[in-house]
């Protein structure tokens, strides 16, 4: 049946269902750590994204990242760094556009992941502290913090947009 169909509506097949076999892969790099022998100090996710309501798709991507680490490592730390476009949807006069998901990241806070976003980034945009929910800590840099993480023997994810 394949050999029939043309080349170009396969192409279209693969495209439209990347999504859904993306979700299911495992990230790489929590592959590596699942075959460690020993849990690393924690893991910083690190998201750096400019689209649109990206805590949509990021969300459920960390909060599935986390029970796979916490099923091999139980009391595994895990922490959140956002510093792209996508930190400024964290914002109180923004949450209201992808409600499900920020409350999502607001239980997995409340559960113990960290959650940071940029205040360089926040102070190029006139954006203040007080502006960001409640959960968010306002670093002073979003790549600073990922660096002080690392520094403590987190293991650093980059986590990007299934294609």
């Amino acid at each position: 049946m394949i050999k029939k169909m043309p080349a170009w509506f396969i192409f279209v097949l693969i495209l439209i269902t990347w999504p859904l076999h993306a979700e299911t892969d495992t990230h790489p790099d929590v592959k590596k750590l699942l075959k460690a022998p020993e849990s690393p100090g924690g893991v910083v996710i690190e998201l750096l994204d400019w689209g649109e309501k990206s805590w949509q798709w990021a969300t459920p991507a960390i909060a599935k990242i986390r029970k796979q680490l916490q099923t091999r490592f139980p009391q595994i730390d895990i922490a959140v760094v956002s510093h792209g476009g996508e930190q400024f949807q964290l914002t109180k006069n923004e949450k209201h556009h992808q409600p499900l998901a920020i409350q999502q990241l607001q239980q997995l806070n409340a559960e113990g992941v960290n959650v940071h976003v940029c205040g360089t980034h926040s102070s190029w945009q006139d954006i203040p502290e007080t502006a960001y929910l409640d959960f968010v800590d306002v670093s002073p840099s979003g790549p600073a913090q990922v660096n002080d993480y690392i520094k403590l023997g987190y293991h650093h994810i980059l986590l990007r947009k299934p294609l």
